[in-house]
């Protein structure tokens, strides 16, 4: 499957972009939280947003 990586800013911005092409959900969430650093990583399934992991600078939580 493909899936798609954003790390954005604290205005939902695009900082950068990359492709993930994983067997399933399960593997390519623990590949998207390895990008999560000072920003907010969401990893996307075409058009369903599958999570955001938050960044160091982000006071919201988990979702």
């Amino acid at each position: 499957m493909r899936y798609k990586v954003f790390v954005v800013d604290s205005s939902r911005q695009v900082i950068c972009a990359a492709k993930l092409d994983c067997i399933d959900e399960q593997v390519a969430r623990p590949r998207a939280e390895q990008m999560c650093g000072e920003h907010d990583v969401e990893l996307w399934e075409s058009d369903r947003l599958v999570a955001v992991f938050r960044g160091a600078t982000s006071n919201e939580k988990l979702r």
